[in-house]
């Protein structure tokens, strides 16, 4: 039981609770968690394609680099050979 509170000029603040649960965050079980969700809906075949694409963008875009600074280097050589003449 508490006391009555007495009328006073100032007013003294009370402490705040908060009722924060933490979180914690581990990516190697978020991983596994998925692995699992995806080998019970049967999805494993579905995966293995979308390696399949994505390795073959990233092999066509590894040409592209390599066409834009073979083109920059072409470039920079006419240019320089135009500037010297």
């Amino acid at each position: 039981m508490q006391a009555p509170k007495l009328p006073s000029f100032f007013k003294t603040s009370r402490h705040r609770q908060f009722d924060f649960k933490t979180r914690y965050y581990d990516a190697q079980k978020e991983d596994l968690d998925n692995r699992v969700k995806s080998a019970e809906n049967g999805k494993t075949t579905l995966r293995f394609s979308k390696d399949w694409q994505q390795s073959k963008r990233s092999n066509d875009n590894s040409f592209s680099n390599k066409r834009i600074i073979l083109i920059v280097i072409i470039l920079v050589l006419l240019s320089f050979a135009l500037l010297k003449i």
